[in-house]
């Protein structure tokens, strides 16, 4: 066990003020640095606290060819080991747990997308869409940080004699993985809340034309019966002893002939008039392109 005092004998005033700040700040981003007869690595790891994405930091200092954990309970340093394989196994301990979180996430984020394509969309979709998407943008950014120290206790270690740099490259290579696979479900999610915006439009659209068939077909409707029921003198059929039948008969006739026209428009939209002029310029585009060829083949 080395204690702050202890530490202040073995390094220079300024790197002790630089170790005591570093560890008293509890949001510390993950760091290595290098400082005259030793090293510190500040190490986040990813955790969940209250169901909700956390981290967990950790301080390790090599001082006099000891490596030393920093432990809150006892504010003091406790020596960890002796061998730098023994340190970097802990490092890679704490990736590959960091990386069963991405895999979690990743999961999450399958079921989201098979929801949503098989239409099983549930009303807290975006809430659940943006609690992904916070957490998964906090997972990037951890490795992004996580990468930068990495490559920086490499090039420490690799200067060294019994450093396994083979070994640690490759957790390195591993590191960028992680960091593409969070990128690339990043972009997913961007697609995932595209497509939901687009059903969501499409139906909003259907339900603004069927308004606006109902519309155009009962306006007409209501325009006759407010007519026909104004309270004035000298209306038509008042007198009629089948005035009533007829009105029905007016507007059934009005309701038909509206519902035989909206159809008979798409038909003329969907058949004639798009079939008519989608072969009209097919036959103007493919007709342009011979002439093109016939004018080079001329030359």
């Amino acid at each position: 066990m080395m204690t702050w005092d202890q530490l202040k004998e073995n390094v220079s005033d300024e790197t002790y003020a630089t170790l005591y700040d570093d560890i008293v700040d509890k949001d510390h981003q993950t760091q290595f640095y290098t400082f005259p007869g030793g090293f510190a690595f500040i190490l986040r790891s990813l955790e969940m606290k209250a169901e909700d994405l956390g981290y967990k930091t950790e301080h390790f200092i090599f001082v006099k060819g000891e490596i030393y954990l920093y432990s809150l309970d006892e504010d003091s340093f406790i020596q960890f080991s002796l061998v730098m394989d023994d340190f970097l196994d802990a490092v890679y301990e704490r990736f590959e747990n960091n990386k069963k979180f991405l895999l979690l996430y990743g999961n999450e984020l399958e079921v989201m997308e098979d929801n949503l394509f098989d239409r099983k969309v549930s009303a807290g979709f975006m809430d659940n869409w943006f609690d992904l998407k916070k957490d998964i943008s906090r997972i990037e950014r951890f490795f992004t940080r996580q990468l930068f120290a990495y490559k920086d206790l490499f090039k420490f270690g690799d200067k060294q004699d019994d450093f396994p740099s083979l070994d640690f490259n490759n957790m390195i290579a591993d590191i960028k993985f992680a960091l593409a696979t969070s990128e690339g479900m990043i972009s997913r999610l961007d697609n995932l809340h595209n497509y939901y915006m687009s059903v969501k439009n499409d139906k909003l659209n259907k339900n603004i034309y069927f308004l606006t068939i109902l519309s155009g077909v009962f306006l007409p409707l209501n325009l006759i019966v407010g007519f026909f029921g104004m309270n004035t003198e000298g209306m038509l059929f008042k007198e009629h002893p089948e005035g009533t039948m007829r009105v029905i008969y007016i507007l059934g006739t009005i309701l038909i002939v509206s519902l035989i026209g909206f159809n008979l428009i798409k038909i003329i939209d969907r058949i004639l008039l798009r079939w008519w002029l989608g072969r009209s310029n097919i036959y103007k585009q493919f007709a342009g392109k011979i002439e093109k060829l016939e004018e080079k083949w001329r030359v």
